[in-house]
């Protein structure tokens, strides 16, 4: 017999806290850098966000108000960090080799209660399973069981169907888990003991990208039993007919075990968010500058127009297209830049990893999803949506 809990899991989403959060923000900014016609290079910047160097300017921590001894070391790391970039020590740093040090710094023995489990998005999106996302149809989160089940009926040699209790909820998840890997959504959330596997995912598809993003790098510091026991985390046994789990060194949250959780009982996870964050305002600044040289040119050749030659009429009409020309470059260029900038940390995190040999294709062991990540790294996005 079904037993369907998902309409109870996701009212149950925003209201029940499982984290204890704190935040760094890596601040980077374009490095623009002078050339002979500085000018030109600005506009072009601007209009095609054309610039290959970036500046890692600061870390930001934005630590919790609670007391929480993982968080204990940050606020000192970022305070050696920045106090490197500051002076010089670091400067023109790799974006890879920060998200290093970090992990160097703030994981260090597993067994002493550092962070020790890791997720890496594309974007800053919210940590919220796949079947709760928004363009989840209402009837699949209401009938989900119903469906699992009959999947595992016409599909008994691969899947077995076990409704949610609390006495059984690793074996369930260990099934939720086998339907994740054949491309299901379920209420099961991916984390990993690697965090070079997180930092992949972070820049997983960024070649194909469309959008500026924020890369999100979440450290979790998790004690199995503790968090097993009052918390939603969950190791899935590993097997293999799930070689996915293995290659990506992954348990889960289960957010199954919001449906009857006490919340009294709740012991939260620390959780520490790494972003990325772009700072835009050189080339405001730049951009504000060449326009007001160009606006003060134009008033002062106007107040000159009653003597003025056919060839200061030109250039009056063209500082004119200057000046309106710099006025769109201004409304459009931090989205330009963004991209651009949001590219370049992308390729050289995933290029560095490579050397690594932490290779993509290595995260996606089994043939069909070895062949769906080929077909995504080749065909344009508006082709997979209208396939």
């Amino acid at each position: 017999m079904t037993k369907e809990i998902y309409d109870e899991v996701q009212t149950r989403l925003k209201d029940i806290p499982l984290f204890t959060e704190a935040e760094i923000k890596i601040v980077v900014k374009p490095d623009l850098r002078e050339t002979s016609d500085n000018q030109n290079a600005l506009t072009n910047l601007a209009q095609y966000g054309d610039f290959d160097h970036y500046h890692i300017e600061k870390l930001v921590y934005c630590p919790n108000t609670d007391p929480e001894a993982a968080f204990e070391q940050v606020a000192q790391t970022v305070e050696a960090i920045n106090q490197d970039l500051a002076h010089g020590k670091i400067e023109n740093w790799h974006i890879f080799y920060l998200y290093k040090e970090l992990i160097q710094k703030l994981v260090q023995d597993r067994s002493e209660g550092y962070f020790n489990y890791f997720r890496g998005q594309f974007d800053d999106w919210p940590l919220i399973p796949s079947l709760f996302r928004g363009n989840t149809k209402k009837s699949f989160i209401s009938s989900y069981d119903r469906i699992y089940n009959d999947i595992a009926k016409e599909y008994p040699d691969i899947l077995s169907y076990i409704p949610y209790a609390e006495s059984q909820a690793e074996a369930r998840a260990e099934q939720l888990a086998m339907l994740q890997h054949y491309g299901m959504r379920t209420s099961l959330l991916d984390i990993t003991q690697n965090p070079f596997i997180a930092l992949q995912f972070m820049v997983l598809g960024f070649e194909t990208a469309k959008h500026w993003h924020y890369s999100s790098f979440d450290m979790y510091c998790i004690d199995e039993e503790k968090h097993a026991e009052s918390n939603i985390f969950v190791a899935v046994v590993k097997n293999d007919r799930n070689k996915r789990i293995k290659a990506q060194k992954g348990p889960f949250f289960d957010y199954d075990y919001l449906n009857d959780i006490r919340v009294t009982n709740i012991q939260k996870i620390p959780r520490l968010k790494i972003r990325l964050d772009y700072d835009m305002s050189g080339v405001s600044e730049a951009l504000q500058k060449q326009q007001i040289e160009f606006t003060g040119l134009a008033r002062f050749l106007k107040e000159s127009e009653k003597k003025a030659e056919a060839s200061t009429v030109a250039m009056q009409n063209q500082l004119a297209e200057n000046i309106k020309m710099i006025t769109e470059i201004r409304e459009k260029s931090p989205e330009l830049i963004k991209d651009r900038l949001s590219y370049l940390l992308s390729r050289d995190i995933s290029h560095k990893l490579r050397e690594y040999f932490y290779l993509e294709k290595n995260l996606f062991p089994d043939f069909d999803k070895y062949i769906s990540y080929l077909q995504q790294r080749n065909i344009e996005p508006t082709e997979r949506l209208n396939r």
